[in-house]
């Protein structure tokens, strides 16, 4: 150990081990420690005996629970992006090859008291009861804004300089309702508080579109993704690639102090009577809490249940978003559920998480709205910890602290602190500009064997730096859907976890029905976000779509759009006791579409007229008159 580094990292958790292996990569000497014996640290996975003894003092859970060592319960639950930057690094570091990742099934929101999907599909949205008929039209010209601009093309700006324009005055402009503004703001964009609204707006625009292009990713039911046996997978595969490339690693090293000389830089790290020199530390806010401030709290619950989440339509993975106002909090409450579809529950089971910044010092009173929305539940665990920023300055100590894990169920915050501290250590933008068409879901491989995620002695030995191929190469994220598994499904064994994993399954028929359709239908089917066209027959209107539809179209666009409209108009109706609402009733039975030039011309009516419905009346009369004769002679 008594040897001279360039930078010395303690602890492993997610933040400390992306860094690691980043620098390890830039070809860097570096010193990985830990006082725990396991990786991952703050952000590790525990099973079940772990859990028991972490929250219950105790190392005997309940026999009912199932195997113990199935379980992988996530201290940081957080869901990834498909197309944010935590993706991007993975494939910039070739880290992919050490994990298979699911598709998370639906991202969901609370409104009054309910929960609705987050629309996937265009169907979805077409659908939903988010927002009504009128205002998915005004919406839809919102996103086609946030779709087409782009920051290096000035005449898709539309005169607005989002530098300077603040989100409430973008949002204004297309006139959207407060509902509208709270399901975009928190289930879209993904800020935590309504702060968001007073600051420029082009963070908020670019979040969007970051949703938007996760979305397309992996064509799942939710811009997400996740990796088998959960997230404490994450800090391993980032510590192998810095072995790989020359890091070394040791664990279960007690007492680890941060040098420093007389001008206040630190000059190495003691452990066990040991030092080891450096020029820099990367540490998380535990290694130097003489250097960090403490800016707030976080409340979680982890419940361990025996179905899904309900209204959730049985899915296996899930995250909920309860905005603020809704609660009225001052920042939202997440809920995060995963199952033994990514191998982090024995079959059966499912964890979820209940998470917010704390407001009050009662985590069961302040989680309750959250809990209650869970069902049933076999255990609960309360869980708070406090969340500390570096009040250090790094060029005069050489200290390099990240912050502590945020509430939130996503990791892009995360990854924007470590990129930020790579630019502090080397004085570079770390450069992502990767290829992501090579994130797609392909045909799942084994994975390589994976080290014990235990480990009681030091590591001293390290790797001859990899050369980098010169062939071709372009990794990928290998995904899957989590839907339910066939009930001759049983989990592999894990023994030690250092047999292959290996993530394909056979999927059941449903399953193999929505893959079938998914893959017969490209990227263009992405709820309030669709723009192309599809070529199925089933295909609902597009919200997102500007040119008028050819005849060629017409069947397959009023497939689902007319039965909104029907409803819309039969809603408008009954509330002015109108008997032309009957009309409307007896066209939305017919169960093929007929009369597609009358059914075309009310279309282009509401087009021109959205605001005003009586100027198509006359014209809604033709296609209702025509529909109920169209059923009679049939």
């Amino acid at each position: 150990m008594d040897e001279e580094y360039d930078v010395i990292v303690l602890g492993t958790g997610l933040k400390e081990c992306i860094l690691s292996g980043l620098l390890s990569v830039d070809g860097l000497k570096v010193l990985h420690m830990d006082r725990n014996d396991y990786y991952g640290g703050e952000s590790s996975s525990l099973n079940l005996t772990q859990l028991w003894k972490r929250f219950r003092g105790s190392d005997t859970p309940q026999e009912n629970l199932g195997a113990i060592r199935e379980y992988n319960v996530d201290m940081i639950p957080k869901f990834i992006m498909a197309n944010g930057t935590l993706v991007q690094t993975l494939i910039h570091t070739d880290v992919t090859k050490y994990l298979n990742f699911k598709a998370v099934d639906g991202s969901f929101v609370y409104k009054k008291g309910k929960i609705y999907k987050v629309p996937a599909t265009d169907v979805e949205a077409l659908k939903s009861p988010l927002m009504g008929l009128f205002e998915k039209r005004r919406a839809r010209k919102f996103f086609i804004y946030v779709q087409d601009y782009d920051e290096k093309d000035p005449k898709s700006h539309e005169g607005l300089d989002l530098s300077k324009v603040t989100a409430r005055e973008i949002i204004s402009k297309y006139g959207l309702e407060d509902d509208t503004i709270d399901f975009i703001g928190h289930a879209l964009a993904l800020h935590n508080d309504d702060g968001y609204l007073d600051q420029p707006a082009m963070d908020f625009v670019m979040r969007i579109k970051l949703y938007a292009e996760s979305l397309a990713r992996f064509q799942g039911g939710s811009p997400y993704i996740y990796p088998l046996y959960g997230l404490g997978e994450l800090p391993q595969a980032f510590a192998r690639l810095s072995a790989v490339y020359g890091g070394t690693y040791m664990l279960n090293k007690p007492e680890c102090k941060v040098e420093f000389d007389s001008s206040g830089k630190a000059i190495g790290v003691t452990s066990a009577g040991e030092t080891a020199k450096c020029k820099k530390v990367v540490c998380d806010p535990s290694y130097l809490s003489d250097k960090v401030k403490k800016v707030g709290k976080v409340n979680r619950a982890v419940c361990i249940m025996s179905h899904p989440i309900p209204d959730t339509n049985d899915a296996h993975s899930v995250q909920i978003i309860l905005p603020q106002k809704q609660l009225g909090r001052k920042s939202d409450m997440y809920l995060f559920c995963c199952s033994y579809a990514h191998n982090v529950a024995p079959k059966g089971k499912y964890i979820a998480f209940v998470s917010a910044e704390a407001e009050t010092d009662s985590p069961e009173e302040e989680l309750k709205p959250g809990i209650e929305l869970l069902g049933p539940i076999d255990e609960i665990f309360y869980h708070s910890y406090d969340t500390y920023v570096p009040t250090n300055k790094q060029e005069e100590d050489n200290c390099f602290i990240s912050g502590t894990y945020d509430a939130t169920t996503h990791f892009e915050s995360t990854v924007e602190d470590v990129l930020e501290m790579y630019t502090k250590i080397t004085g570079k933008t770390l450069d992502l500009s990767v290829d992501l068409s090579a994130a797609k879901s392909s045909p799942s491989r084994p994975r390589a064997s994976s080290s014990s995620r235990r480990s009681t002695s030091s590591s001293s030995g390290r790797s001859s730096p990899r050369p980098r191929s010169t062939a071709s190469h372009s990794p990928s994220i290998h995904t899957e859907r989590s839907s339910p598994r066939p009930s001759s499904y049983s989990s592999p064994p894990k023994t030690g976890r250092s047999t292959p994993r290996t993530a394909g399954y056979t999927p059941s028929p449903q399953t193999a029905s929505h893959d079938s359709h998914s893959s017969e239908n490209t990227s263009n089917d992405h709820g309030f976000f669709s723009r192309g066209r599809s070529s199925s027959s089933d295909d609902a209107y597009d919200f997102f779509r500007r040119r008028r539809r050819s005849s060629s179209d017409d069947e397959g666009m009023f497939s689902g759009f007319i039965d909104e409209i029907k409803d819309a108009i039969e809603n408008y109706r009954t509330s002015k006791k109108d008997p032309v609402a009957a009309a409307a009733e007896v066209a939305s039975t017919s169960g093929s579409i007929a009369c597609v030039t009358q059914a075309k011309a009310f279309q282009d009516c509401l087009d021109e007229n959205e605001t005003d419905i009586n100027k198509c009346q006359s014209l809604m009369d033709m296609w209702c008159k025509c529909k109920k004769s169209s059923k009679l002679t049939t």
